[in-house]
């Protein structure tokens, strides 16, 4: 019986996995049949309805799997809205682990903005078999390390502007993962911080203003908030660890969240705000590691004030539906196969034409 339940337990990360990977070609013809039905029309109804029927029920049907099912306690603190509040807005956060993106994935839904979110993204992750060219059509941004073309980044910020698109861009100012074992990016961190006179960090690493200052810079009065996230991850065996995504849905207890809202009028005006945002990141996460609690323990009703099965249950029977022609039509198998097989070798072949 407990060999059982061992082994029942170490099969969690795959469910989602499967799940999603299963469902992926139905979303992608019905993402592309979206996409050539709206080619004529103002690309801002593209991404609405792109972002209803695709972006967010796939985000939510993830976190059916990640909140619903494996168990992690998601706690947030400090400053974050009593009710969904869709906006559009930056989120930047401390960066740690793959799981980063999760939680700012169950963050979003909390603000009712699972669909709107935007992401910086390595640039090879747009030659990912079907996901990559919906990514890319999606609107995240693909940049290639040391060779960031800014001028690129910005027309497609103010092409975001133009068309009045709704979003939740996220950022990691960092610019890569804090590894306590990869040394030399934590010392041309604190080298960097020597250099602009701030003290040195040792959980988090110095924030490079260039990326947050051309969003703000680009994108306005677009944004409405800025979200300030600080991330911590509690082990079920009461530790501070740095997860990997199937770490995460084996080993995380508790994500810990510490929110403060920023208005995009005012940080304009405060030079190192970033900066001292990072430096309160540092002093948090260095009482997290001791006391494993980022702040006073907040208000029940900001850990349990929504239901993941409530909140998800609709995407779910949504994907069913939209998957249950593969049950009932060998012709439906037949192009989920062909989907798997036929797309990436259009993308390899096309990708000496895609920048």
């Amino acid at each position: 019986m407990i060999a059982s339940l061992i082994t029942a337990r170490s099969l969690i990360p795959a469910v989602p996995v499967v799940a999603l990977i299963g469902a992926a070609p139905s979303y992608f013809w019905l993402w592309l049949s979206i996409r050539i039905a709206t080619l004529p029309l103002p690309k801002r109804w593209y991404h609405k309805l792109e972002q209803c029927l695709c972006w967010g029920p796939y985000q939510r049907l993830f976190m059916f799997f990640v909140e619903g099912l494996s168990g992690v306690e998601f706690r947030v603190y400090g400053d974050i809205p009593e009710k969904k509040d869709p906006v559009n807005g930056l989120v930047i956060a401390n960066h740690q682990s793959t799981s980063d993106t999760i939680v700012i994935d169950s963050f979003a839904m909390r603000l009712g903005n699972a669909g709107y979110l935007h992401f910086f993204a390595k640039d090879e992750l747009k030659y990912v078999p079907l996901f990559g060219v919906y990514w890319h059509q999606h609107g995240l941004i693909f940049v290639k390390k040391g060779q960031n073309d800014i001028e690129r980044i910005r027309k497609q910020l103010q092409d975001k502007k133009k068309n009045n698109i709704p979003m939740l861009m996220v950022l990691f100012p960092e610019g890569t993962r804090f590894n306590p074992e990869n040394t030399k990016a934590i010392e041309k961190s604190q080298a960097y911080a020597r250099s602009m006179g701030y003290p040195e960090l040792t959980k988090v690493l110095t924030p490079r203003v260039t990326g947050t200052n051309l969003f703000i810079e680009e994108l306005g009065d677009h944004l409405e908030k800025i979200f300030d996230l600080t991330i911590a991850y509690e082990s079920v065996d009461g530790k501070m660890v740095r997860p990997d995504t199937i770490e995460f849905l084996d080993s995380v207890k508790t994500v810990h969240i510490q929110c403060t809202q920023r208005e995009v009028t005012k940080v304009g005006e405060e030079k190192g705000w970033l900066y001292d945002s990072f430096l309160d990141k540092e002093k948090a996460l260095v009482e997290f590691e001791k006391t494993l609690q980022l702040s006073e323990p907040p208000p029940p009703s900001h850990i349990y004030s929504w239901s993941a099965f409530r909140e998800t249950l609709i995407p779910v029977l949504y994907t069913s539906l939209l998957c249950s022609p593969l049950v009932f039509s060998s012709r439906a198998r037949k192009l989920w196969l062909q989907t798997f097989l036929v797309v990436p070798v259009l993308q390899l072949l096309a990708k000496p034409f895609w920048k």
